[in-house]
């Protein structure tokens, strides 16, 4: 997850802004574990994200990964 960089962030934010409150809000359990980077990970194999993050994010991902292979396919 990207907790550990959140929290950094935070800390770093809270020194350069002291006067700024910091409010974290926790992701349901079922999203707990997931991560922009997992996400497109998985999208990169084939996986199904469907059920992992909204419809709209999901099309999103899967055309940039079509455009993204039909720039790099070799000719």
């Amino acid at each position: 997850t990207d907790r550990k960089r959140e929290f950094d962030m935070a800390m770093m934010n809270r020194k350069l802004s002291p006067e700024l409150e910091l409010v974290c809000l926790m992701a349901s359990p079922r999203y707990q574990c997931l991560s922009s980077t997992l996400i497109k990970e998985a999208t990169g194999l084939g996986g199904n994200i469907d059920d992992l993050v909204p419809k709209h994010v999901a099309e999103a991902l899967k055309r940039k990964l079509r455009r993204k292979e039909m720039t790099s396919s070799p000719v």
